[in-house]
């Protein structure tokens, strides 16, 4: 497997690693098993967030850095997907 390395708003990893214990899973296992089996429509590929970081960062020019774009991007579609399951649920 490859490695990838993002950063997350201390309010997305504490909730990813409760649900993780919860389950009796590593958080890493968890996270995988999110990306790999979401069943909503909101799919997101590796370009669609490379894309919307590069915005981003056009957008508001120096002032985000590289990593707070990501971080910014990341709690944005982890809201929309998070709203998204939820409306499936419904």
């Amino acid at each position: 497997m490859k490695r990838v390395e993002t950063y997350l708003p201390e309010e997305v990893d504490k909730r990813l690693s409760d649900q993780a214990e919860s389950a009796g899973i590593k958080r890493s296992e968890l996270i995988r098993d999110l990306l790999l089996n979401s069943q909503t429509s909101f799919n997101i590929t590796p370009d669609d967030y490379n894309r919307a970081v590069v915005r981003i960062r056009k957008r508001c020019g120096s002032l985000l850095g590289r990593h707070q774009a990501e971080s910014l991007v990341a709690s944005v579609f982890a809201e929309f997907s998070g709203a998204s399951i939820r409306a499936a649920k419904n």
